[in-house]
């Protein structure tokens, strides 16, 4: 079961697991567009009794869990919500879990339980020492998930995600999905610190990590999925001015806003057989699908 399966990563989640023959139940307050053969039930996650009778309902063996609040800044100002998404829900899917019998959960942490440590590519063993209460909030869920394992016997894969790409520009809150929607629609891609990096991840790449957890044998690991490489704000900006030529391209120089990390993947790939596809020609090929024409590279 996908808890939080409608959204962005989600419903890319739940397409994989079902294309590769995975019984999947999608579970969320929104109907996904498409379930692709899978089964929606509406549920509120904050709402445990209506969870456990799900797990007892449909026999439940592995639960995803994708509910969370990820805009940064929205959290610093709404700190109860993002507590109530990004804590309790985990707490709730745990505690479900615990009374059902169901064995595992699988959950989207993120890469700001690492805090500012941009010199040198994360391991999933540096010490975590966020800088923001989203940060935090991941991290007490992470905690709590490790902390039912010790008592209740629940296993657990954390996939800690980077920034994660690769979705309907039009609805996406990413820096990428942005700079496209202002390319459609002429207007000047304002890069605020052209040399600002971040490790951007295809979300298809992200669903194969989910479906590559799901596997028995995997259990009880941290994991960061990333691609290991830096890509530049001012990169970004130019790898849509490929394909959009008229979007005009300006760049303020701003302070680092301490959000520049990348991941040693090197765990990724040794336990889930993890390979992404490299961001310059990730994010090049997702640009070129919203392309009024495709510019010869």
């Amino acid at each position: 079961m996908i808890v939080g399966g409608s959204g962005f990563i989600g419903s890319e989640v739940a397409k994989t697991l079902i294309k590769n023959g995975i019984n999947t139940i999608v579970c969320d307050l929104i109907q996904p567009s498409i379930v692709y053969g899978g089964k929606w039930i509406r549920a509120d996650i904050l709402e445990l009794t209506s969870i456990e009778r799900i797990l007892f309902e449909y026999g439940v063996d592995t639960i995803i869990h994708l509910v969370g609040l990820p805009a940064i800044e929205y959290c610093e100002k709404n700190p109860h919500f993002s507590f109530l998404l990004n804590v309790v829900s985990v707490q709730h899917t745990l505690e479900a879990m615990r009374k059902g019998d169901v064995k595992k959960i699988i959950f989207a942490s993120s890469a700001a339980v690492y805090g500012l440590q941009a010199d040198k590519p994360l391991r999933e063993t540096e010490i975590t020492t966020p800088k923001s209460m989203y940060g935090y909030h991941k991290l007490i869920a992470e905690e709590a998930i490790r902390s039912y394992n010790y008592s209740y016997g629940i296993d657990y894969v954390i996939l800690r995600l980077f920034n994660v790409y690769g979705g309907d520009p039009y609805s996406g809150k990413d820096v990428i999905s942005i700079f496209i929607r202002r390319a459609i629609s002429n207007e000047p891609l304002v890069v605020k610190g052209p040399r600002k990096f971040r490790d951007f991840v295809h979300v298809n790449d992200v669903a194969k990590a989910f479906l590559a957890s799901s596997k028995e044998e995997i259990r009880n690991e941290i994991i960061n999925i990333g691609t290991g490489e830096k890509t530049t704000l001012g990169d970004v900006a130019k790898y849509i001015n490929e394909y959009f030529s008229n979007a005009k391209v300006i760049e303020e120089q701003t302070a680092d806003d301490g959000t520049g990390l990348y991941a040693d993947i090197s765990k990724a790939r040794s336990v889930l057989k993890f390979e992404p596809i490299r961001p310059r020609e990730g994010i090049r090929s997702h640009v070129a699908k919203y392309s009024p024409t495709i510019a010869v590279i």
